[in-house]
């Protein structure tokens, strides 16, 4: 691999999601974006909800995340997620889907419950914005 690529990996429990040679990699940081070029110093970041975009000669490849952690050693991307998908392959988010957790989330006062269905909640709003942009 030449010093003008990376090569990224993005795995989730289920099953590797990517790997490849890219120019840049573009993730949710979990207090902002951060871009990564060849080059980059070493770094580990825990990961947001959101959209990671790997740029390679042939376009960009995005990706839906739900939190994990991405590592930079040398010109290696590592993605480790909790949740990994192409954004190509998600489904359509059902409002009734959106409604159902919304309420849930009203009647329920247990906070450890509270957080989960929170999360769940914010995967599927970001899921339903990433395919909106598609």
């Amino acid at each position: 691999m030449s010093q003008a690529t990376l090569q990224v990996d993005i795995i989730s429990p289920e099953k590797p999601v990517y790997s490849g040679a890219a120019s840049s990699v573009v993730a949710p940081a979990h207090d902002g974006q951060v871009g990564i070029l060849p080059g980059h110093a070493p770094m580990v970041t825990r990961l947001g909800i959101g959209e990671v975009r790997v740029t390679d000669s042939a376009g960009a490849a995005r990706f839906a995340i739900r939190q994990g952690y991405l590592q930079v050693v040398g010109n290696k991307v590592v993605v480790l997620s909790e949740d990994a998908k192409a954004i190509a392959d998600l489904k359509g988010v059902k409002p009734e889907d959106l409604a159902r957790l919304q309420k849930e989330l009203s009647e329920t006062t247990d906070p450890a419950i509270r957080a989960k269905l929170q999360a769940d909640l914010d995967w599927l709003k970001a899921c339903d914005r990433l395919l909106q942009g598609v």
